[in-house]
């Protein structure tokens, strides 16, 4: 028995009245038939918001009838115009009984036009979230009359933003997944885009949060192409990859869905990671679904799992949980972190996104960021990252108090950071390392605003270590401080909380 998530691109069902029934029909199909064969199955399907847009007449055939219309409207009102300037009496009674049947003519055609025309004023994210809104009860409408014409029983679940954002949510989708697909159920997800249009939520990322909250072995990606390819001719297949190779490989053409196939790629990266065997392949393809479940078929391109399933503690952090950004480590920040060790400020060499302490990040090779090391919660913010990343212990204590000293000791912000007065900007300006000299030029181009905003972040992600420079006051005269609790507490800061650190298998 195989628990298997599939993974239905819009790219894959669209058609030019909206969506491709005989695709969607045939796939429901197979996947009644996997059923049978003893196989779980769960399906991730886009699609609502393309079937509401249709519904709504935003797209498709009658999407040409606003121009229409629009040019018509101006066409009456021109001839109206026409009527009114002529100058003869019998014209002008003319024009008073014509105006009549114009003025019904033009209500009317308007009316027309207010039924295919989004109003003004309406936002990007109403423009997005309404299709979808009227998209999904008729999409799950479409999928339960298919699949009880082969003898299937259907389950809906929505997946928003703030689900990935929370361990006990998706631990509990997980168990509701594993639950229905135990009984036969045929689960159907989407991402919620009536609620979350502009989160940037993708369904490529949400079937790998679904592949391993249910605990499924396999993961298949179906879209518009058979496979992934290294040319726009669609000549060079690509067969198999590991997680990293599918990272680095650059496609030059792929599914025109919303994800792309760079997306699909960097999802079946993760999931193989995470110990989920994921194929990319095409929904038009005959049988793809049995195809998929045996392991000895040859069909599009597959990312080979690393290592096995994530223990449940890891779950969340390693394969459910959104990513905010990236942080490119160094080679020994990796050794150390594969040796169980935490990952220190001074083995951060690069911070990529913007992010509050407490969010998920990719821990990357910096010099090979194809390399994906593995994930973790972060103990700072990326503004705050930024400016200690690779920092030594004791360049982090300068800065700290020269950033302390900048925001509550007044005066003038220039004089507060001159290196002939005090010792801890001496240390950092002359300080061997770029990260040192980098660091120290910042803090002098700070302004009052940007110095209170640092402050106030780092009062809030490490009070403790605030407070032990706030007691000693050396801060106000350049001097770290030298007690050994105070010395504990600045060697003790790190990048990422260490028990939330997941490092992937090699």
């Amino acid at each position: 028995m195989t628990r298997q998530v599939i993974k239905l691109g819009s790219s894959s069902i669209a058609s030019r009245d909206g969506l491709a029934l005989d695709v969607i029909a045939g796939l429901v199909s197979q996947i009644a038939a996997a059923q049978r064969a003893g196989h779980e199955i769960i399906l991730v399907t886009s699609g609502a918001a393309r079937l509401g847009r249709r519904l709504l007449a935003f797209e498709g055939p009658a999407a040409g009838a606003a121009p229409a219309l629009r040019a018509l409207v101006g066409s009456v009102r021109s001839s109206m115009r026409a009527t009114a300037r002529a100058d003869s009496a019998p014209a002008a009674a003319a024009a008073s009984t014509a105006g009549a049947e114009y003025d019904r003519l033009v209500e009317s055609l308007e009316a027309a036009l207010r039924r295919y025309e989004i109003p003004e004023g309406t936002t990007q994210a109403v423009d997005f979230a309404l299709p979808a809104a009227v998209g999904q009860p008729a999409l799950m409408a479409l999928y339960r009359q298919l699949a009880a014409a082969v003898g299937v029983e259907v389950c809906q679940i929505l997946v928003s933003r703030s689900d990935l954002d929370s361990a006990r949510a998706m631990g509990d989708l997980g168990q509701l997944l594993r639950e229905a697909v135990g009984r036969g159920l045929l689960p159907i997800v989407n991402g919620n885009d009536a609620t979350d249009p502009l989160s940037a939520l993708d369904n490529d990322q949400v079937a790998v949060a679904v592949a391993v909250a249910a605990e499924a072995s396999r993961l298949l990606f179906l879209t518009d192409v058979r496979a992934a390819y290294r040319d726009s001719a669609l000549s060079d297949r690509i067969h198999r990859l590991t997680p990293a190779e599918a990272r680095a490989v650059r496609v030059t053409a792929g599914g025109s869905g919303r994800g792309g196939m760079g997306s699909k790629l960097s999802a079946a990266a993760r999931a193989a990671c995470c110990g989920v065997e994921a194929t990319i392949g095409s929904a038009s393809e005959p049988d793809v679904v049995g195809r998929s479940l045996n392991p000895r078929a040859r069909m599009g391109t597959t990312v080979r799992a690393a290592g096995g399933r994530l223990e449940p503690a890891k779950r969340w952090i390693g394969g459910m949980a959104y990513s905010q950004g990236t942080l490119g480590v160094n080679r020994d920040a990796e050794e150390s972190l594969r040796s169980g060790s935490t990952l220190f400020l001074s083995g951060v060499k690069r911070v990529d996104g913007d992010f509050g302490a407490g969010s998920v990040v990719e821990l990357l090779d910096v010099r090979h960021p194809e390399r994906l090391l593995g994930r973790g919660s972060v103990a700072l913010p990326s503004s705050l990252l930024r400016l200690l990343r690779a920092l030594s212990p004791q360049e982090v204590a300068c800065v700290i108090s020269i950033l302390l000293r900048l925001r509550y000791a007044g005066g003038d912000g220039g004089s507060l950071v001159d290196p002939d007065t005090y010792k801890d900007c001496r240390e950092l300006a002359d300080g061997k390392s770029r990260a040192s000299q980098e660091a120290f030029a910042q803090l002098a181009g700070f302004s009052a605003d940007r110095v209170v905003e640092l402050a106030e972040s780092l009062m809030l992600a490490q009070p403790g270590l605030c407070a032990a420079f706030l007691l000693s006051k050396g801060f106000l005269h350049g001097e770290v401080p030298a007690e050994p609790a105070a010395r504990r507490v600045v060697r003790g800061i790190h990048a990422v909380h260490r028990e939330s650190l997941v490092v992937y298998p090699v």
